[in-house]
């Protein structure tokens, strides 16, 4: 799963996907120079639904 995310487009998906799904915590969302796949993996692991469906999400933000 490739992304053009930088850290500061980041900063506003987040935001947005705190106020979508208010289960996300701030410690769930941070980036921790892991790369955006294990990123995405986990956040999507919390939503409990797949990656692909993680991607669709963020492609609509």
């Amino acid at each position: 799963m490739k992304a053009n995310l930088d850290l500061a487009h980041w900063e506003n998906v987040k935001h947005k996907l705190k106020v979508l799904y208010p289960q996300l915590t701030d410690a769930d969302l941070i980036w921790r120079h892991e790369s955006t796949d294990i990123l995405y993996s986990s956040i999507a692991t919390k939503l409990v639904i797949s990656k692909k469906e993680f991607s669709e999400i963020l492609k609509s933000l």
